[in-house]
């Protein structure tokens, strides 16, 4: 085995009054992983980084628990590669189980190209309207049955409560529900409580599903300018959206936690989150 044998831990849609998402990172440069090490089997957000000149293959995993797609991950590794290993280059192919993400790290931030899930009209809006206990305005359903549904309510999301046994037990998909308010960032929060905590922390993936329905519903507003959102829960932190060719660019705030004797540090990309 070769590579980098100490868990790397990257803090990411991190900032001001956003706790972000720590993805915890061991890499090797070959062979592929083949399995959790033991002392890692309850690790969270935990990534297997494997491969190096210009193309890495990624495996994620919560608590032991595959992951199928993760975007904050994918600037997790956007920034590892940067920092940890100094590549020459500054971006990547990463192959993932939900296929090949473009990333890579400019002057700006660390940033990764994911393509939406194909949207169709929401059916049962009544049921989905009191799941939210929210008026729904509009929704899609995102992708297959156990990916994504997408609700348009009309009121902030700071106080959303939605029924989360409900959800649990009638739906397989997981729930993105959107606000958008007068001006500034959409708001945005995320639920997936029959996969694991009830509220994930922070996320590029539904995000893009978002900025896919927005420039869809929306197009004078949305389709020809940056989208900027924000995730509406304690770890939430803003997303910045732009649409590229026939996929969306994602970018966020990142932190390399560098431990020392004494002392842990953060490296920052320098994206400019106007929190």
């Amino acid at each position: 085995m070769s590579g980098h044998d100490t868990l790397c831990t990257v803090d990411v849609f991190y900032g001001p009054r956003a706790q972000g998402n720590q993805h915890h990172i061991l890499y090797r440069a070959d062979p592929d992983w083949y399995e959790i090490p033991a002392e890692h089997g309850n690790t969270p957000n935990l990534i297997l980084l494997s491969g190096g000149d210009g193309v890495f293959t990624a495996q994620f995993f919560s608590c032991g628990q595959p992951t199928y797609r993760c975007g904050s991950g994918n600037l997790a590794i956007a920034t590892y590669i940067d920092e940890e290993l100094a590549s020459a280059a500054s971006n990547w192919r990463l192959l993932t189980d939900a296929g090949e993400i473009q990333l890579g790290v400019d002057r700006q931030s660390a940033y990764y190209l994911d393509k939406a899930l194909a949207q169709r009209p929401l059916q049962n809006r009544n049921f989905w309207q009191r799941l939210v206990r929210q008026p729904v305005i509009n929704g899609r359903y995102c992708g297959h049955r156990n990916d994504y549904v997408l609700l348009e309510v009309s009121q902030p999301l700071i106080e959303l409560n939605i029924n989360s046994p409900a959800l649990r037990r009638f739906s397989q998909r997981a729930l993105i529900v959107v606000y958008r308010p007068p001006s500034g960032a959409v708001q945005l929060r995320y639920f997936a409580p029959q996969y694991g905590p009830a509220e994930d922390a922070a996320t590029g993936s539904a995000s893009v599903q978002a900025a896919s329905y927005l420039r869809q519903q929306y197009p004078k507003r949305y389709a020809h300018q940056p989208l900027q959102i924000q995730q509406c829960s304690p770890a939430g932190g803003y997303l910045y959206l732009t649409g590229h060719q026939q996929q969306t660019l994602v970018r966020g705030r990142t932190a390399v936690r560098r431990k020392g004797a004494n002392h842990s540090s953060f490296v920052y990309t320098n994206i400019d989150t106007k929190e």
